[in-house]
């Protein structure tokens, strides 16, 4: 007995859904003993010579149960919080948090901007520390609230979740089962965490704080002292780059809701690269990009051997050799991109 490719897909889209109501520790072992089960079912039912189609396994399949339904039987009953309560908590940890949090730290941002902060590593700090805050207040709160209920009013809840389930477990269908994601199109949450993070950080920087940071920094009679470093030739260019960050801004908020790369987002990114090896050659031909004011940093109380310093390092040209480099990075960065999304379209295609 052996399935047929269609009916491959299907198993692996429901056990992709099961494994997803799982707690992370065991999953896959709870996965694999799923398989094995349901295997041993179809060998007992169907000759070894058979082929199990689409529709065989589904009938199978239905009789197993709703992916949910199978997910709850695998859970502890010790669980600090109740089945019935996942659905609720899962909600307020994926949607209400990371909306509030965002609202919390734009309206801080836009605060900071326009009250000119005087401190503004210190002011990007508080405010990642406040949104932190909330974050952590909301989930812990509500998983407070959660712990209570289920440890002294077991019964909240119980009989809807009980008739969700078996609401789920009559009207599931296959078409709402999640598909599998190739290795070659996953993409890890920590990558999008850190790309939204410092992308807002980018755009803050950028679009508020430029003039205020961006320049060479010095601990001078207890405090932070800045001569700023960069032209009005750079400057005039920080609105292009403040498109490219808010493009890889936008990417990275579109595969949140994914967490894999299709056709589409892999042109965008392509679109990107393109923009961003324009920019840079740009940069290059756009003269004097970075300035060192001497005067004013001995005004600022930089000491002598350090501006000596930073003096031979632009005798070098070094932002040029940078720029250089970085488009050629850049290209084979787009060549690359290039070359998955074919690959992406040939596989699809097959």
């Amino acid at each position: 007995m052996k399935l047929s490719e269609k009916s491959q897909i299907l198993l692996e889209r429901y056990l992709l859904a099961v494994e997803r109501r799982l707690p992370w520790e065991g999953r896959k072992d709870i996965t694999a003993e799923i398989r094995a089960n349901l295997m041993d079912t179809l060998e007992d039912r169907y000759p070894p010579e058979s082929v199990v189609d689409e529709t065989m396994l589904e009938e199978a399949l239905r009789e197993l149960g709703s992916p949910a339904s199978v997910a709850a039987g695998y859970r502890g009953t010790d669980a600090l919080i109740a089945p019935q309560h996942n659905a609720i908590f899962r909600l307020i940890v994926t949607k209400l948090t990371p909306i509030v949090v965002a609202v919390v730290f734009f309206a801080g941002v836009l605060s900071f901007a326009l009250s000119g902060g005087k401190s503004p590593f210190w002011s990007i700090w508080e405010l990642f520390g406040n949104a932190w805050q909330v974050a952590v207040g909301i989930i812990g709160t509500a998983a407070i609230v959660f712990m209570i209920l289920t440890r002294f009013f077991p019964k909240v809840n119980e009989g809807m979740f009980t008739e969700i389930l078996e609401e789920e477990g009559k009207n599931w269908k296959v078409s709402d089962l999640p598909q599998p994601v190739d290795k070659e199109e996953k993409v890890s949450l920590w990558e999008l965490v850190l790309g939204v993070t410092f992308g807002t950080l980018g755009m803050v920087i950028l679009l508020f704080l430029f003039d205020q940071v961006a320049g060479f920094w010095w601990l001078s009679d207890g405090q932070w002292r800045m001569v700023p470093m960069f032209t009005e030739a750079f400057k005039r260019y920080i609105p292009w780059m403040a498109v490219n960050v808010g493009l890889n801004l936008a990417l990275n908020i579109i595969l949140f809701q994914t967490l894999r790369k299709t056709i589409l987002t892999r042109v965008f990114e392509i679109g990107i690269k393109v923009s961003e090896i324009a920019l840079t050659a740009a940069l290059l031909s756009a003269g004097t990009l970075v300035a060192f004011d001497r005067a004013l940093a001995l005004q600022q109380g930089f000491p002598p051997e350090g501006i000596a310093g930073i003096q031979a390092l632009f005798r070098f040209d070094l932002v040029h050799w940078f720029l250089i480099f970085l488009v050629v990075v850049l290209s084979i960065d787009l060549i690359k991109k290039v070359v998955d999304l074919v690959k992406s379209i040939t596989r699809l295609n097959n």
